[in-house]
């Protein structure tokens, strides 16, 4: 059988539906036939945001590919976001022959190298005899311990020319082989418990807080701790944050919900938070942006950090306590010694906690609503449209089965801001990693809508990061992928232009001297464009966007917004102030 065959056949048996890619990829053209979605990208560089959005939706494994040296080459910043964001994802990519390496061979590159820095493992496969077992074993390490991309190199001497072999005589892997495909199985996330030690010490350190908070990052997403995460703050009656990678773990529209971590913190969840006499973080990183720049840490609380990796532990904050394993499964044996503490003697200790805490829901609901209160009577301080105006109808509008698609930008300051924008719905946020790469909103919308065609899919984007990616629209109409762009067009990079300004400097290399009519290049492309310059404009452009995205129609909206956005609101001073 024909390695590139094999490759696509094992894909499919691992339960992948969809690969991203140039259409010059040889795994791109085999896909088709072995019955997977080939999206055949404008631009290598937008095929692992795509993959990204599509592991993170689905729960799968993320395929990309490029073609040699270039092609490669291109896939770095997504990969690199992949690195931050800890997605599985495996790229196999097609690299110069072996026998004539150093030799100046047509796109010659050392990829294995260049890949190493941004991935988990980045190997090149020696004879094509092992192609089953690297395969599989770049499976199992994207999905387990801490997930993420998996670089494989496949020399032409080894693989072949795939569809445009002439005589593939020479490759081949003979059908007795033990990795042969018919004898392939699936690889699973294995699942790792804690030691009952440390759950029983956890569980005693939470019964004695009276003021306890939870932070639930990214790990917890990942790891598919929906319904655990969900029964452990009510069991436990605690109020909880999310990184905005852990947004769409449990609806911010819970009780117990304070919105989102960091430079996102509101004024409830401050008031709160630095009052907890205890703060559990679960499946965090704890990195710049979600503490804070680490100033972010309640006075006199005790630390305990669930991670599933033992190196995390202490990077940033010392924990006192500590839980080493996935995230669902620790959720559950703390939940499992809840039910063995109420069947004890302790049963009437539990009943305390529980009685304590009741007041807790109060408080945060009063505190919350005094503050929806205040922010949606704030006035309107500036002419045109205001960022903080317009999500809270694209909200309102797109509903709670929306996924929100995050983009970097000025824009995210009201996007990331929970209650301008509140995600109601169960993985009903795709937000960029840590790495923050410009772009990977724009085309993750279009995974986004191809992985769950069911759900409206809206993201919320700055003109400069639309700029980067709007090839990419025509991929979107080519794959009938209904998804709304909805651009805060304030000309130019506002993020680094609010900090020039604000030390004084030059903005000329921020401000975007000329700009593109936007929605004429929409419509160019074939998506629905509109122009919104005012607030009694924008209601119906969104209603018109989700009727076309329903019959498969990407839409363009192009939000004239303030030159200059108020950053006043933000909980991040270092930053800022630097």
């Amino acid at each position: 059988m024909n390695p590139w065959e094999i490759l696509v056949k094992m894909l499919k048996e691992q339960g992948v539906e969809m690969v991203f890619g140039l259409g010059d990829s040889y795994l791109n053209m085999l896909a088709e036939e072995a019955g997977l979605l080939a999206v055949n990208v404008r631009h290598e560089s937008a095929a692992p945001f795509m993959a990204m959005a599509y592991s993170r939706l689905s729960g799968n494994i993320g395929i990309c590919s490029a073609s040699a040296g270039p092609g490669t080459a291109n896939l770095i910043p997504g990969v690199l976001e992949a690195y931050s964001g800890c997605a599985p994802l495996v790229i196999p990519c097609h690299s110069a022959a072996i026998s004539t390496s150093g030799r100046g061979e047509f796109q010659e590159c050392d990829q294995v190298a260049l890949m190493e820095p941004v991935t988990k493992w980045s190997a090149r496969i020696p004879r094509a005899e092992l192609l089953p077992w690297y395969l599989k074993r770049s499976f199992t390490r994207a999905l387990n311990g801490v997930p993420g991309p998996v670089y494989l190199d496949l020399p032409h001497d080894v693989m072949g020319d795939g569809p445009l072999e002439v005589n593939s005589a020479e490759q081949g892997i003979e059908s007795s082989s033990p990795e042969y495909p018919e004898k392939f199985t699936r690889v699973e996330k294995q699942r790792i418990a804690a030691d009952s030690t440390s759950v029983e010490q956890v569980f005693s350190a939470l019964s004695r807080a009276e003021r306890p908070v939870v932070v639930f990052g990214n790990g917890a997403v990942l790891s598919r701790a929906f319904n655990e995460s969900r029964q452990f703050v009510e069991e436990f009656e605690l109020p909880f944050l999310t990184t905005p990678g852990g947004r769409g773990i449990i609806s911010e529209d819970h009780p117990l919900a304070l919105g989102v971590s960091g430079r996102y913190r509101t004024e409830p969840a401050k008031n709160y938070y630095q009052s907890a006499d205890l703060l559990l973080t679960v499946g965090s990183k704890n990195e710049a942006f979600q503490t804070g720049h680490w100033q972010h840490f309640p006075e006199r609380a005790s630390f305990i950090q669930l991670d599933i990796n033992p190196e995390a532990l202490g990077r940033n904050w010392q924990p006192d306590l500590a839980l080493i394993g996935d995230v669902k499964t620790v959720l559950q044996q703390l939940l499992d010694q809840l039910n063995l503490q109420e069947k004890s003697r302790e049963q009437q200790q539990q009943s305390e906690i529980k009685e304590k805490r009741a007041g807790l829901r109060k408080e945060l609901e009063e505190q919350k609503d005094k503050f929806r209160k205040k922010i949606f009577s704030e006035s309107k301080t500036s002419l045109g449209l205001l960022a903080r105006e317009i999500i809270p109808v694209a909200n309102q509008v797109f509903g709670s089965e929306t996924i929100l698609v995050n983009e970097n930008g000025s824009q995210d300051i009201w996007s990331y801001f929970y209650p301008y924008y509140q995600v109601e719905s169960r993985l009903g946020c795709l937000p960029v990693a840590e790495q923050t790469c410009m772009g990977m909103g724009i085309v993750g919308a279009i995974a986004a809508r191809l992985t769950c065609p069911e759900r409206p899919v809206l993201c919320i984007a700055g003109d400069g990061a639309f700029q980067m990616y709007l090839q990419e629209m025509a991929t979107a109409v080519q794959y009938n992928a209904g998804c709304t762009w909805l651009v805060l067009n304030n000309q130019g990079l506002g993020w680094i232009r609010a900090k020039q300004q604000r030390a004084g400097f030059s903005t000329y290399s921020t401000d975007f001297s000329f700009q593109p009519d936007l929605t004429a290049a929409a419509e160019s492309f074939g998506c629905l464009g509109f122009k919104v310059t005012e607030m009694d404009q924008l209601r119906p452009a969104l209603t018109s966007a989700l009727e076309a995205n329903a019959e498969g129609q990407p839409v363009l909206i192009d939000c004239e917004i303030e030159y200059n956005p108020d950053m006043s609101h933000l909980d991040d001073g270092r930053w800022w102030e630097g």
